[in-house]
This record gives C-alpha cells, sequence and structure tokens, in this order.
C-alpha cells in the first residue's frame, strides 16, 4: 500500500466541478454517472474538461467559471469521468487509486525525474488508446450535447478534435503552460476550421514549441495567462498586512511550491532560518498538510518570524504583499508573480520536469527571476532582494513593462465568437 508523506491514505476520488456540481465520483473504473444537460436552454452549454493532476488545471477552470457565468459550465475531472474506463490503475486497484493520485504523490514527494518518466509514459499510452477515448469523448457528447467544448488539460486533445470534428462541435485548448507541447498530442493537420488554440505570450520561444503541429496562424490565438480573477484586482499593501498579521516592516519571502505541495518547502524554510537576516516568511503548502506539523518545528533566530497557510484561495493576496517569491517553476505560480511584479527565485534544486524548463527560460530571458539549484546558495541570493532597491525596482520596471494581453478580457471574446 502506498503511505502518504501525512501518515493518511494519500489519494482523494472526489471528481468535482468547479460550477459546484459533481461529476462522479466515479465509483468504479467505467461506472460513470449519466451527464444530465442544464434545463436552461437560453444559456449556452459548455463542458470544460480539466483534471486533477498538479493543481494548474483545476485552477484555470475555475477562472473560467467565473469569466463566463452567463454559459452554463460544467467542469469534469475528466480521467475520472469520461476516460475513466481507460485509467488501468484504477481498474486494478477497483477505483481505490488512479492515475492522478499517483501523478500528485510524486509531486509531493518532489520526484522531478520520476514524475516526467511518468507522464510521458501515460502520453505513449493514451496515444494508443486513441480510438478508445475517441469513442468515449463522443458517447459523452451525445448525451451532453454541448454548445463548445474547452480544454484546458494535455495528452487527451487529439481524441477531443477528432470527435469536435465529427459532431460539428466548437473546440478550444486553452493552455496553461508556456510549453504546450503535450497539449499537441495526437493533433495534427488538416485541421477542422471550428478549432482554436491558445498561447499565453507572443513569443518566439513558445511559437517554436507548436511549429511542428502546423497549426494555421489564424486559428492560433494570444490570450494573456489564463489567470483567476483576483490577480486583476489591485491590492492594498498595508491593509493586507494587517489583515494577515505580517510585519510592515521586514521584507517577506514568499515560499510556495504549487497547490500540490512539496517536501521542498520544508527544506527552504530551514535553509531561510540558517541566513539569521531579519525577514518574515509566507509558507503556502498546498494540500500537502503534515508539512505544517514539521515547518512549526523548526528554531527560527530573533529577527525571523513565519506565516504558515495550507491549502488557501489567498494566494493573490499573499503573493502581493511579499518581496521576493521562491517557487517552483510552474506555469501558474510564475505567471501570477509577474502579473503582481513579485521578483521569483525558481527551484531547481530537485531538477526540472521538462515541459517547465521554457518557463525557467522566459523568465530568466526577460529578467524577472533567477534559478536555484542548491540550497546554499540562498545566501548569496537572496541579500540582493533585501539590500538592493535598485536591483529589485528595476526587475520590477521590467514586469511592468512587459506587454501581454489581458486574459480577463480576450478570453471572453474567444468564447462569444466561437459560439456564433
Amino acid at each position: 500500500m502506498i503511505v502518504s508523506l501525512d501518515g493518511r491514505h494519500p489519494f482523494r476520488r472526489d471528481a468535482r466541478t468547479a460550477s459546484g456540481q459533481i461529476e462522479g465520483p466515479v465509483k468504479r473504473p467505467g461506472e460513470r454517472k449519466r451527464y444530465v444537460r442544464p434545463t436552461n436552454s437560453q444559456k449556452k452549454n459548455i463542458l470544460i474538461f480539466s483534471c486533477a493532476g498538479g493543481g494548474g488545471h483545476m485552477s484555470v477552470a475555475n477562472g473560467l467559471c467565473t469569466y463566463l457565468k452567463e454559459h452554463d459550465i460544467t467542469v469534469l475531472d475528466t480521467m475520472r469521468t469520461v476516460y475513466a474506463p481507460v485509467d488501468t490503475l484504477g481498474t486494478m486497484t477497483f477505483g481505490k487509486v488512479d492515475g492522478e493520485d499517483l501523478y500528485n504523490f510524486f509531486i509531493r514527494c518532489g520526484w522531478t525525474n520520476l514524475i516526467g518518466q511518468y507522464s510521458q509514459g501515460g502520453k505513449k499510452y493514451l496515444t494508443w488508446r486513441h480510438g478508445a477515448l475517441v469513442k468515449l469523448t463522443m458517447d459523452f457528447f451525445r448525451d451532453a450535447k454541448p454548445d463548445l467544448i474547452i480544454s484546458v488539460m494535455p495528452f487527451v486533445n487529439g481524441a477531443l478534435l477528432e470527435a469536435c470534428e465529427k459532431l460539428e462541435i466548437p473546440f478550444l485548448v486553452l493552455t496553461n503552460d508556456l510549453d504546450t507541447t503535450n497539449y499537441l498530442t495526437g493533433v495534427h493537420p488538416p485541421y477542422f476550421k471550428k478549432f482554436r488554440y491558445t498561447l499565453a505570450f507572443d513569443d518566439p520561444g513558445l511559437w517554436q514549441k507548436i511549429s511542428e503541429a502546423q497549426i494555421p496562424k489564424e486559428q492560433v490565438i494570444i490570450t494573456g495567462f489564463p489567470l483567476r480573477p483576483e490577480f486583476y484586482t489591485p491590492k492594498n499593501i498595508p491593509a493586507l498586512k494587517d489583515k494577515f498579521e505580517i510585519p510592515s516592516k521586514k521584507p517577506v519571502v514568499m515560499v510556495f511550491m504549487g497547490g500540490a505541495g512539496s517536501q521542498s518547502s520544508y527544506r527552504y524554510v530551514r535553509q531561510l532560518a540558517r541566513l539569521g537576516m531579519p525577514m518574515h516568511i509566507i509558507v503556502c503548502l498546498g494540500r500537502n498538510e503534515r508539512l505544517k506539523r514539521n515547518i512549526n518545528k523548526i528554531f527560527l533566530p530573533e529577527g525571523i518570524t513565519i506565516s504558515v497557510f495550507g491549502y488557501t484561495n489567498q494566494i493573490a493576496d499573499l503573493m502581493a504583499i511579499s518581496d521576493v517569491l521562491i517557487t517552483k517553476p510552474g506555469p501558474n505560480s510564475v505567471c501570477e508573480a509577474l502579473m503582481l511584479r513579485v521578483p521569483m527565485i525558481l527551484d531547481k534544486t530537485q531538477g526540472t520536469i521538462f515541459w517547465e524548463q521554457l518557463n525557467i527560460d522566459f523568465m530568466v530571458k526577460h529578467g524577472f527571476a533567477e534559478p536555484l539549484d542548491d540550497y546554499d546558495c540562498l545566501k548569496d541570493i537572496l541579500p540582493k532582494y533585501f539590500r538592493d532597491s535598485v536591483y529589485t525596482d528595476a526587475i520590477k520596471k521590467r514586469m511592468a513593462a512587459f506587454s501581454c494581453e489581458r486574459y480577463d478580457q480576450t478570453i471572453v471574446r474567444v468564447v462569444k465568437n466561437m459560439l456564433l
């Protein structure tokens, strides 16, 4: 039996929709409850294909529900609902553990190389099961009768595209990685005229990643990175510091390793404590709650204070009051920091998942962040953010000058046009 780092069973079976509905949980692989289309015929029926691998995909899906609230929207935890019958691990364990559960377990452990290998194996497996995915998709669509399909997840878009083309359903792939290679699995010309593909930024490095797919340029849309509404809301920094009881005269370091959580959060706090520099540390642990108990045991010398948060929906506020963010190079966290103009130190101490390398390259190239290969290097890097206002001000100016689309505005226009 696999045991989680917090002593509990590490896997949850909540195939939850972001609109508050539950599409699942699936009792056993293949036993999917019948989808019932919303009865309000005045609204368009939009299905969002998402997944629970990591935290970014569901975060993007939740944001979409806010931006597109005039429509009937259902967010599917796809691998636990529509595609549950092809989940081999779920079948072998009678639905107790599935492939996404295992992936999230690897993330919490920080096993970067294994995550990459596991994802590549999953990609090959889903490519091999392409025909089964298409059949499952079309069966589902016949019940759901959607007006638009939006996918925010990788590896299954070839099957979704084929099903949408056969049934003449508009299809939007909304990419929430800068390296969107995984979203192109099984996607190839000729292209369905009602298909659209998004990129976050109009950057040569991002275009290069999709060049082999030969998607017609008029079917690629630059949307800005898919952030949730709270990242576009103006922040009152002094009021937020009072709210969270953050010392107003200390530099603030935020440690955030993604929604799934990671043991590296503990290692970073321990290393920061050893520096002995006055600071306040904000640690956001995601779903890895056991780390809170361990972090609270770390001895903090005089002058260092700390606030520890578990899974929270206040990331935007906490990030906004930080002077520097230490984070894994996931696309959501780095683009959130870019929007809030928070300088970044990007974690590479456990290696880098191959599709996140572009995130590092992009942020370093534009002067928004620097990578960290070894915890010991913090003693050389961090003082620059505390003592040199010219250094941090230059980073913030580059962030402010960076030209990009406002996703909260573009996505509404894109969906409206696709529903015409």
